[in-house]
């Protein structure tokens, strides 16, 4: 792909948000091949996951190029349909928001419905829901569900490797997320590492379950050490914190969202079989749930985990031909 599309929006969404992160947020915008300003494409908006930069140029690896470079090729061969890629900047200062609106963290899926309507203003957009899809890795991939369930924006859904399932994929971090916590002097010291660093893994995991305890929670002011499931000095359980954490789980959401889901063009689902967070056997619950809602949905297990599987990507979005398949004469005649 040639070089992105970049401007900063004002988000008024994310203006005076509880922990006073930045309201004026960049976004990055690839542009497809054959886009020319007159001919309207399609839109995918990628959500990066917990932690990761809101870009898709940087290179995961030294090998296969970044997921742009994948994606644009892919979409220049005709095995993605042509569309602009907008990355949305869900971040915060603990990592990550899960794009959600969270009364602790702030109005991320507001934020994500502004760059919408702002990208449709500023390109040649196809401006409607048949024409957007929503995208994610990891936390990335929640998000994607999430706006899925509770918007009416998309009318495709692609979640690689999603946080559900959360008593597969959350609790199991938790004790070695309290043994960090402990070992850095307490929750508040473990968050002065942010500026110092070392952001080693144990540094990024113990970050993680930090920054979902304040994403779920439902009250501003939530400390971080209150929003942990568990009392990090004593290791108490909180059944009432769990609980709250529970309601946002893709799995448990999902008999009250099951119709708008059923609804959608295209659902994805993919995650590795051996997932280094058990997200495998998360996102085997949704898997399952969906099928007993009778929602309709693509499932793949790939043999990765949950690094480097950034080639399972251009996979899930070759789908997208389905829903967006009056785009393929066109797409063959700008390769021509």
């Amino acid at each position: 792909m040639t070089e992105p599309v970049v401007f900063d929006h004002d988000s008024a969404a994310l203006r005076g948000n509880p922990l006073g992160d930045p309201h004026r947020r960049r976004v990055e915008v690839h542009l497809p091949p054959g886009y020319d300003g007159v001919r309207r494409f399609p839109v995918v908006y990628w959500l990066p996951g917990y932690g990761a930069h809101p870009s898709l140029t940087n290179r995961a690896l030294a090998f296969g190029g970044s997921v742009a470079d994948r994606l644009g090729r892919a979409m220049a061969d005709g095995r993605v349909p042509p569309a602009l890629l907008v990355v949305v900047d869900g971040t915060t200062r603990y990592g990550g928001s899960q794009y959600i609106d969270s009364a602790a963290c702030g109005r991320y899926a507001g934020h994500l419905a502004e760059i919408v309507a702002e990208v449709d203003r500023r390109f040649a957009t196809r401006p409607e829901p048949a024409a957007r899809a929503v995208a994610g890795k990891s936390s990335g991939g929640y998000g994607a569900l999430v706006a899925g369930m509770t918007s009416d924006l998309f009318s495709a859904v692609l979640a690689f490797s999603p946080d559900a399932g959360f008593e597969h994929s959350y609790l199991p971090l938790v004790p070695a997320a309290l043994d960090t916590v402990r070992a850095a002097g307490g929750v508040e010291a473990l968050l002065a590492r942010c500026d110092t660093g070392p952001h080693d893994v144990p540094f990024m995991v113990a970050m993680s379950i930090v920054a979902m305890g304040v994403c779920y929670a439902d009250a501003p002011g939530t400390t971080p050490s209150d929003a942990l499931p568990c009392d990090p000095v004593t290791g108490l359980f909180r059944d009432e914190v769990w609980q709250r954490w529970l309601r946002h789980d893709p799995v448990r959401m999902l008999p009250d969202h099951a119709g708008r889901l059923a609804g959608l063009g295209l659902l994805h689902l993919s995650v590795g079989e051996r997932d280094d967070y058990g997200m495998h056997w998360g996102v085997r619950a949704l898997h399952a749930a969906l099928d007993g809602h009778g929602v309709p949905h693509a499932y793949l297990e790939h043999e990765g985990g949950h690094h480097g599987i950034e080639h399972v990507f251009t996979e899930g979005l070759a789908g997208l031909w389905r829903i967006w398949d009056g785009d393929r004469t066109e797409a063959g005649a700008c390769a021509a």
